[in-house]
């Protein structure tokens, strides 16, 4: 074993030998015996898993704060999830009244510009300009007449 594999080993095992796999134990054991930088590693190792072990303190109204954040992150995404499963495919929503609107709209449109054009020859007469004109100034007259 060499300090590299030894410090590989110390640092995924850590500094206590005895949790290292069976079979390589015997030769960390000598090589942290007769090589003083392996000691190191060892020590350094050990004083970092003292470190790990020590528990953190944890007050109850940070701990209580911190479960209801986890608990308001899990009902989120399980609503968010419902609603994703709960939602129509695309195909089906196309039908529903608010995606109408604007097709409607669009038809009304188109319609109006045909009965316009129909409506409104070439050289047009004063009975079609009457037409067109009541049918667009219709509003303005009952505005005229409310004031």
């Amino acid at each position: 074993m060499n300090r590299e594999q030894f410090r590989q080993l110390a640092e995924s095992w850590g500094g206590d030998i005895g949790r290292w796999p069976p079979d390589l134990r015997d030769a960390a054991r000598r090589l942290a015996e007769h090589d003083e930088q392996a000691a190191a590693m060892l020590r350094a190792q050990v004083a970092f898993d003292r470190l790990l072990a020590i528990p953190p303190e944890v007050d109850a109204a940070r701990a209580g704060r911190a479960g209801l954040s986890v608990l308001q992150r899990i009902a989120a995404a399980e609503t968010k999830a419902e609603t994703k499963a709960t939602r129509a495919p695309w195909y089906q929503r196309l039908l529903w009244p608010e995606s109408l609107v604007p097709a409607g709209s669009l038809a009304c449109s188109a319609l109006l510009g045909v009965w316009m054009a129909s409506t409104l020859p070439y050289h047009p007469d004063a009975q079609a300009l009457e037409a067109v004109s009541a049918v667009f100034d219709a509003s303005a007259f009952t505005l005229w007449g409310a004031q």
